[in-house]
């Protein structure tokens, strides 16, 4: 029997618009990490000499950026279908990185890229994880498409910061940011050409106001206990992620006093390894993936991150990144088969939206409260101490699922 490039049989063949949508995937995911780990905090940390607070401020916009574009993603998926709000949502981040890479770095400008890149990027995000309902109506087809999803992003997230890292070598930083206008310039056109399957809710169906399509949301996972398990973890676990957005290259800098270019470095072998984790979800039967896997893979990553931050030398930060980006090529993508597989197709951008507003909006607090703990323990001991906490999350949402179950 044939076999495709992706190891599937040909009677199971990748359509276009699937193709389509892992280019779109992996196109935004190559722009957006060179741009947010060397445009952004990278600009700050070294262009700028900034300090923690600085590192911090810019983050915080683009996090509540991401979080807001989550929310406003969500109603207008349900009403006018993901195609449409990806096609301007590409194009919006394209003329904005265009502007961001003839204007010098300032705080002004890194504030600016801030808010584009959150917004353009909450959008996306919730718009890519919610597209494979409207393509994919079979359970292992979704798993599949999840799978490849993230394995081919990955490897583009790999690929954004070495072609970052190799540009802010020979030119200014902000050249990251035309690099980005280039890409989603190509993205646009296969955003286009990806047309769903199904159609989406229309006026009829999806409420017409913000706050209520989040209403909403939140209503369907609050009352689906497989939604509320994915919420209340997610939302624990990325809590202690904010403190790595204001510190994480603080620690570069300072404790394992490498360059700027190991922040594209480091970055890559997470996007490898997670390819890697997200080839291999793609060959696990469809029976296995659940809750119980899912909560495991959070456990997973807060091991890692433990290894990544927990000593001063560089081959061990590399081996936690390994170690962490391959428990994430397990975590998103059965993240995003259990809600879709959970939700009905015309409440999925909203539940999504949901969903995802509520991780990335989770790390708010820590990303506020890191550089004052920096100040006062160090960078180092706040960032393992963060990463143990997501560790202990993962352990207790483990222990809770596979011994709760059997009373």
């Amino acid at each position: 029997m044939r076999r495709t490039v992706d190891g599937t049989t040909a009677e199971h063949r990748l359509s276009r618009a699937e193709v389509d949508l892992i280019w779109i995937e992996s196109l935004q995911w190559c722009a957006n990490n060179a741009v947010y780990f060397l445009g952004l905090i990278g600009a700050a940390t070294y262009d700028l000499a900034g300090g923690a607070f600085l590192v911090a401020a810019v983050t915080l916009v683009r996090n509540l950026c991401v979080s807001a574009g989550n929310a406003l993603a969500g109603p207008a998926i349900d009403r006018v279908g993901p195609r449409r709000v990806a096609m301007v949502t590409v194009a919006a981040a394209a003329v904005s990185s265009l502007v961001m890479g003839v204007v010098p770095i300032s705080v002004p400008s890194l504030v600016f890229a801030a808010v584009f890149l959150g917004l353009c990027g909450g959008f996306l995000n919730t718009t890519t994880h919610a597209y494979p309902g409207y393509l994919q109506p079979d359970e292992h087809g979704r798993q599949r498409l999840n799978g490849l999803l993230v394995f081919y992003s990955n490897i583009a997230f790999t690929l954004g910061p070495v072609a970052g890292g190799l540009l802010v070598g020979v030119l200014p930083t902000n050249s990251v940011y035309l690099f980005m206008a280039a890409v989603m310039a190509v993205t646009f056109l296969f955003a286009r050409d990806c047309r769903e399957r199904v159609r989406p809710a229309g006026n009829g169906d999806a409420p017409a106001g913000v706050v209520s399509g989040m209403m909403e949301g939140a209503r369907i996972t609050f009352s689906n206990h497989d939604l509320l398990i994915i919420f209340v973890s997610g939302f624990l676990g990325f809590f202690a992620f904010g403190a790595f957005d204001s510190l994480e290259s603080l620690f570069y800098r300072d404790v394992l006093r490498v360059d700027i270019v190991w922040l594209g470095w480091l970055s890559a072998v997470v996007g490898l390894t997670s390819s890697v984790g997200a080839w291999v979800l793609t060959r696990v039967p469809s029976s296995r993936i659940d809750l119980g896997l899912l909560l495991e893979s959070l456990l997973a990553v807060g091991v890692g991150s433990m290894v990544y931050v927990g000593t001063d030398i560089l081959w061990v930060a590399v081996l936690g990144q390994a170690v962490n980006g391959f428990a994430w090529g397990f975590l998103e993508p059965v993240q995003m088969t259990l809600v879709q597989q959970e939700t009905p197709i015309a409440s999925l951008g909203r539940v999504m939206g949901f969903v995802r507003f509520g991780l990335m909006s989770a790390g708010v607090l820590p990303l506020l409260a890191a550089p004052f703990l920096a100040d006062a323990f160090g960078v180092q001991p706040v960032l393992f101490g963060a990463s143990c906490v997501i560790a202990v999350v993962g352990a207790a949402f483990c222990l809770w699922w596979r011994f709760g179950r059997e009373r």
